[in-house]
């Protein structure tokens, strides 16, 4: 058999970077509320479905060790293919280059079936890809460390993709969808457009958005511009953008859920039309009966336990501009392997108790920096914590962008470090004797405003992400 030359990694996951070509990292998030949402029509869309779908193999490489725990798994994978109906998008070097996994959502239905875990997978995560081998040629790609993730499915095909993430979080996977461009534009054409909401006008000119301010209709081109745009939200980073897909999704359930459009059979089957004609799937899913068989439970399945999420990641050791799973990580691929939800139930609040005063130092030294890759955030929270009293402020910024809001504290300054938290809705507070006094480092999830939204539910291992059921209004990004 043929055997593949090493691969090189590519691609940047900062705001600073211009791209080429906005990637389509909205595919995966799309495809999987779609998922959940077809998988519940029944017998009515199977011969349809059954009769568009391409198929490949599940899994093309020698690891096949994912744990099985009852769970239904289905890997979406968004592929940045330019060839046939997407090549006016991108440039000459796009249309000729390999396919690539942009965006990787691996959607758990639990064994119950009444609940639903999505989580997302940023394309500039640098993983260990294992041995694949592609089954149309023969040619066996090796085994490789420190690849980066999206890379996978240019290894042979979405069966890499599949091995390279079962590997990553211990998983097994039961199916994959890869699916390109045409998909969210003929759904959300076939839905009647999806409502989304910004803070402030977007004009971004590498996707096209153009959206004011308040609550818009998109649909077609123009909700594709808002699940690809990567300077559009936030800080311009991918969180920013995750966010955003992850609002988009949960808007569009719900008006699916509310119109009745579950039981509109029409509607489903131009549903089933646009999903299928630009879906590829492993052989078994080409089956369908998989799918319909829970499809009645699915229907039901309450918002509220719907959730989306994004991998715990923190800046890859070798490279600023990549990213590697963080600790946080392991949490969330347990839960997932546990078949447990990602959303954490709120404890039983504990009856109020009259404290003793605590006798807060207001002159401790607190540090503020600014990790967002944002202009001015340093100084808008030092005066936040100003404001509480304390006189020994200083605003700095961090060598490189963190996604996570931090507040620090060394020994003896717990009760100055939870009043500073408490006012700016941090719930991550950590105590260290790498910092002398209170330091808050500000992340991408604290791109604007004085105090943090309030997350109605806590997602598992620190990770970010919402609710279905959750109607967010996304931070634009100032350019």
């Amino acid at each position: 058999m043929p055997q593949a030359p090493r691969l090189r990694s590519t691609g940047r996951h900062m705001r600073t970077t211009v791209m080429t070509s906005n990637r389509n990292k909205w595919i995966a998030l799309l495809t999987a509320c779609m998922l959940v949402i077809v998988v519940g029509f029944g017998g009515v869309l199977a011969l349809r479905m059954r009769n568009n779908l391409h198929t490949q193999e599940l899994n093309i490489s020698n690891y096949k060790d994912g744990l099985e725990n009852g769970a239904l798994d289905i890997l979406v994978i968004g592929s940045d293919t330019r060839k046939g109906n997407n090549g006016a998008y991108g440039d000459e070097d796009d249309r000729n280059s390999e396919a690539r996994a942009d965006v990787m959502m691996l959607l758990q239905i639990s064994k119950d079936r009444k609940n639903v875990s999505v989580l997302s997978f940023p394309r500039d995560l640098m993983v260990d890809v294992p041995q694949c081998t592609d089954p149309e040629s023969g040619t066996v790609y090796p085994a490789e460390e420190n690849v980066q993730i999206n890379e996978s499915l240019s290894r042979g095909g979405a069966g890499c993709t599949v091995a390279t993430i079962s590997k990553l979080t211990g998983v097994n996977i039961d199916h994959f969808m890869l699916v390109d461009f045409n998909a969210v534009k003929e759904l959300s054409k076939v839905v009647g457009g999806v409502q989304v909401c910004v803070d402030a006008p977007i004009d971004d000119e590498y996707s096209g958005l153009k959206l004011p301010a308040g609550t818009s209709s998109v649909e077609g081109e123009q909700a594709l511009a808002f699940l690809r745009s990567r300077h559009g939200f936030s800080d311009g980073s991918d969180i920013g953008r995750i966010q955003a897909q992850q609002g988009f999704m949960s808007s569009l359930l719900r008006k699916v859920k509310s119109e009745g459009t579950l039981s509109n059979p029409g509607r489903l089957i131009n549903i089933a039309e646009a999903i299928t004609q630009n879906v590829t799937v492993d052989k078994n899913l080409g089956n369908i009966s998989t799918l319909v068989g829970v499809g009645a439970t699915l229907g039901g399945v309450d918002l509220s336990n719907v959730v989306f999420a994004t991998v715990p990641t923190e800046p890859w050791s070798q490279d600023a501009n990549r990213l590697q799973v963080s600790a946080d990580a392991a949490n969330v691929f347990q839960r997932l392997r546990d078949d447990k939800s990602l959303k954490e139930e709120k404890a039983p609040e504990a009856p109020a108790t009259a404290a003793a005063p605590v006798q807060l130092d207001r002159t401790v030294p607190v540090s503020v920096y600014n990790a967002t890759g944002l202009d001015g955030r340093s100084a808008t929270i030092a005066s936040v914590v100003e404001g509480l009293g304390y006189s020994n402020v200083t605003p700095g910024t961090s060598a490189s962008p963190t996604n996570f809001t931090t507040v620090f504290y060394s020994t003896g300054y717990e009760a100055e470090a939870k009043e500073i938290a408490a006012k700016l809705n941090v719930t991550r507070v950590v105590a260290t004797e790498e910092v002398q006094g209170v330091s808050v480092t500000i992340g991408t999830d604290f791109p604007s405003g004085e105090a943090m939204e309030k997350q109605e539910a806590a997602i598992a291992g620190n990770a970010t992400g919402q609710t279905a059921d959750q109607n967010k209004c996304q931070t634009a990004f100032a350019y």
